[in-house]
């Protein structure tokens, strides 16, 4: 059994933010339909234009149904309105108002399934100041304040925290939604912004927002800005990265044992306790000797090797991998986050596992991505109860795509 097997949930999202909330939905059993326009989603376009990408739609849309349905048609509209009418959760991640001109917004979904779970997923939020606005993952860590700095550069971010983010909050969302659902028989609209997710789990941004009366004060002390201690060029020696002979690793020595542990390591048990070094604020304030103390010891050693020594002593510390390192990594192996799972057309393909590890309800990977409309005649047969002619004339009109 699975903890979400009874649990229906309908699924028209684009891009990453909905299809993670979703994923987490279906890997814990509920039976999401994916619903895509006739020419597929973007994300699966995009897939296409880079050949054998399209194997990378699996990471995010495992385990789900899929249908294509040209929702411009009011047949296409009232398939989507029966599916819901039998369902629990509906989920998407569009510019708020883009599914009302199709009779799928929340006020409309209520006549057909009163108690539904709506969450809508989007830049901004469903109110506010502009609520129509687009965003991506880089708009939303750039105005929740998540991805700042005070140095030239315009590299962008290097993952997509607010999709992921976002979506692992809706799909939280959702089930609280469940749990409400259960006690009380109502349903609700969830309005997830990926802006307000962001900026919620911006501590340095919440920090320099609570010591506001005292900041000037924080800054004396620390001879910078807090939220400048281990955010700049200015390297700082109890929290940080070195290099190694063969890369870096990260390494945490904030508590004394551990500095004192630290220091008798690196062959300068000295440092523990000189007025220069011996807390975090001397550290702070001397932060360039310091490193380049523990440097000199690191830089003689493997990262291997540095790992090895440190964690004899109880030490945090942990190479910092690459791509190819960490798709290698034996932690990872043992707890099940290399899985696999074997597609008609791609083969084998390598994807994530369920990071949550239940003792009586685990997740599963069941099935690989659906191919555009894989699922049509089995959803509106099976559990719609559509005729064989009707399914057949559906396609005829354009109503329901089957695969390109």
């Amino acid at each position: 059994m699975q903890i979400l097997e009874n649990v229906k949930v309908v699924d028209m999202a684009q891009f990453i933010s909905g299809s993670r909330c979703t994923q987490i939905l279906a890997d814990m059993g509920a039976q999401v339909v994916h619903v895509e326009p006739p020419e597929g989603d973007t994300l699966r376009l995009i897939f296409k234009l880079l050949g054998g990408a399209e194997r990378n739609y699996s990471i995010l849309n495992r385990n789900k149904f899929g249908m294509a349905i040209n929702l411009r048609k009011p047949k296409g509209q009232k398939i989507i309105q029966r599916l819901l009418a039998d369902s629990d959760i509906f989920v998407h991640n569009l510019i708020p108002g883009s599914l009302e001109k199709y009779n799928l917004g929340y006020e409309h979904i209520k006549k057909v399934k009163e108690n539904i779970i709506y969450v809508a997923i989007s830049g901004f939020g469903a109110s506010g100041i502009n609520p129509e606005r687009a965003a991506f993952d880089i708009i939303a860590q750039a105005t929740s304040g998540q991805f700042w700095n005070d140095t030239e550069t315009f590299m962008p971010p290097t993952n997509h925290w607010a999709d992921f983010m976002s979506g692992a909050y809706a799909a939280l969302s959702a089930l609280m939604a469940l749990i409400h659902r259960m006690n009380k028989n109502e349903g609700q609209y969830i309005d997830v912004s990926m802006q307000d997710v962001l900026y919620f789990n911006n501590y340095r941004a919440l920090a320099h927002k609570a010591m506001g009366p005292i900041m000037k004060d924080v800054e004396k002390v620390l001879g910078r800005r807090p939220e400048d201690v281990l955010n700049s060029s200015d390297r700082m020696p109890f929290y940080g990265f070195f290099r190694s002979k063969d890369g870096k690793v990260a390494i945490v020595a904030m508590t004394p044992r551990q500095w004192k542990d630290l220091t008798e390591t690196i062959g300068r048990p000295e440092m523990a306790s000189d007025p220069e070094f011996s807390n975090l604020l001397v550290q702070i304030h001397n932060h360039q000797a310091a490193v380049g103390f523990i440097e000199e010891w690191t830089m003689q050693h493997t990262s291997k090797e540095i790992v090895t020594i440190l964690e004899g002593k109880k030490i945090p510390c942990g190479i910092a991998y690459t791509l190819d390192e960490v798709i290698e990594d034996e932690n990872l192996r043992q707890r099940g986050m290399f899985e696999e799972v074997s597609h008609e057309e791609f083969g084998a393909i390598d994807i994530p596992g369920v990071p949550y590890k239940f003792s009586k309800t685990p997740g599963s990977i069941r099935i690989p991505a659906p191919v555009l409309g894989e699922h049509n005649h089995f959803i509106l047969k099976d559990w719609l109860g559509y005729k064989p002619h009707e399914i057949t004339a559906l396609q005829d009109e354009g109503i329901i795509i089957t695969s390109l």
